[in-house]
């Protein structure tokens, strides 16, 4: 003979657990990916590093980056490990990031980050529909990004705020 009384009271205590266990795998899923979120918001030294070989073709240093920090120039330094303790760390004791925006900032203003393209280069514009010959018209620079105003060679339209990545050589 079955102990159903018993049977359920297992059964219970087990969807119970399990339910908390669920909550607080959600909670963390939900500081991960804001975690993962606000990690954008900063660069690294490599990253900086990274960022001005692929616009200057110049290779920088660690120790570049460190003077830069110290004198202030890259804004509030942050320690990766304490402010996104749940993402995955990079190697190296201590790992600093810079926020994004001035970081930008301060590389334009000294000349070492250009727009990828200039006024009346002829580009592709990438849209859904195929690719369509354009003509940059005006750059702006946001915090940390360039935007374009470009004119379409067939129609003569002018597109307003155009993100780089959005943009290619012909």
């Amino acid at each position: 003979m079955k102990d159903y009384e018993q049977q359920i009271a297992r059964l219970q205590n087990q969807i119970a657990e399990l339910s908390e266990q669920l909550e607080l795998l959600e909670m963390e899923h939900r500081a991960y990916n804001e975690q993962r979120q606000r990690r954008l918001s900063y660069l690294s030294s490599r990253e900086i590093l990274d960022l001005l070989v692929a616009r200057q073709g110049r290779n920088g240093s660690m120790a570049t980056i460190k003077r830069w920090a110290d004198s202030g120039y890259l804004g509030e330094v942050v320690d990766e490990r304490e402010c996104f303790p749940l993402l995955e760390s990079k190697q190296g004791n201590k790992r600093f990031l810079y926020p994004r925006k001035d970081v930008y900032r301060f590389l334009y203003e000294k000349g070492m980050l250009c727009p990828a393209f200039d006024i009346l280069d002829r580009v592709q514009l990438i849209v859904p529909t195929g690719n369509r010959g354009a003509l940059v018209t005006s750059i702006d620079r946001e915090e940390d990004r360039f935007r374009y105003q470009v004119q379409l060679e067939e129609t003569g339209e002018v597109v307003e705020a155009v993100a780089e990545t959005d943009l290619i050589l012909p």
